[in-house]
């Protein structure tokens, strides 16, 4: 099995476990802060949300009445 060289001619070396597992912490901590702000972005907008849900349900229900409306209308 031959050894890989870096483009310096020396023997590449393994990364050290320190590093690997310091690396994996800052990685594991920016993954927690990144779902904590998106979990408190959600709770902030979830009212907002909600509301646009109802105001969506109320045109939807409105549409319905005038076009029920027309078409009895029609019939008559």
């Amino acid at each position: 099995m031959r050894s890989r060289r870096a483009r310096s001619g020396r023997p590449m070396e393994p990364p050290r476990r320190e590093a690997v597992g310091r690396r994996l912490s800052v990685t594991a901590a920016r993954c927690r802060r990144a779902t904590s702000d998106i979990t408190r972005w959600l709770s902030r907008r979830r009212r907002i949300a909600a509301d646009q849900f109802l105001r969506g349900a109320c045109y939807g229900a409105g549409t319905a009445v005038v076009g029920l409306l027309a078409v009895w209308l029609q019939t008559r």
